[in-house]
């Protein structure tokens, strides 16, 4: 896990620190903690590289405080796990507002935290495949279960999801490589395809849910076929 601890007081951040690395030592797994001392210092980290599975995070800080940090980050994030940590309990419905994991009370308990830091491995577990690349000098990690399909250009691949497209600079094949490959299909050497947006398909082509057409190669439209019929015999 990579867990990021952001506090403006450095006792406080050191010692919520050495909690997260004691917890890791316990269950077992390889984690990576992090500590920022403002939550400007964390957002220009997190915006460069969304890797991030868990923060905990005051809520009480000069400049950008911890609740407005949060809301910036479920504009694009929905699962990063967030444990905010406080002196007061006054801000626990907003906690809700953005799906924090948990609301610690300062002097936070190491049971307590440790039970939360389980809870946010768990739900990392569970959490949907991710795909972590960098779009126009910016890090983006997106659910691969809504990307609809991409479409190779000459120096980049334009990825198609369920609300936008994004831009990257990799071609088709690295982009194939990186993703899961029960979910998607390479029905001709310029497309991906999420096989959840099918809508049907022919020898020659098939229509995505969002109307798009994409070309069937001749060679592939056997394996096309097969790979359709596993996916949605696996669904149901």
């Amino acid at each position: 896990m990579k867990i990021a601890v952001c506090d403006d007081d450095k006792t406080q951040r050191d010692y919520l620190a050495s909690l997260v690395h004691k917890w890791a030592e316990q269950s077992d797994g390889h984690t990576v903690v992090e500590t920022f001392a403002s939550a400007q210092r964390f957002l220009f980290s997190w915006q460069a590289d969304k890797s991030y599975d868990a923060l905990l995070l005051d809520i009480q800080m000069p400049g950008l405080n911890g609740m407005d940090l949060a809301r910036t980050i479920r504009q694009s994030d929905e699962w990063l796990a967030i444990i905010f940590i406080t002196g007061y309990s006054d801000y626990m419905n907003e906690g809700y507002e953005v799906s924090a994991l948990h609301y610690l009370i300062k002097p936070v308990k190491e049971e307590k935290l440790f039970s939360c830091l389980d809870r946010a491995s768990k739900r990392m577990k569970i959490e949907p495949k991710m795909l972590l690349f960098e779009s126009e000098s910016e890090m983006i990690r997106i659910r691969q279960d809504e990307i609809i399909c991409a479409e190779a250009f000459a120096h980049s691949v334009e990825i198609t999801t369920v609300t936008q497209r994004y831009k990257i600079n990799l071609n088709i094949a690295q982009l194939e490589r990186a993703l899961e490959p029960a979910l998607f299909f390479r029905p001709h050497r310029s497309y991906l395809v999420g096989l959840n947006y099918i809508r049907r398909f022919g020898k020659n082509e098939m229509i995505l849910d969002n109307g798009l057409l994409i070309p069937v190669s001749r060679r592939r439209y056997q394996a096309a076929n097969q790979a359709f019929i596993d996916f949605f015999k696996g669904a149901q």
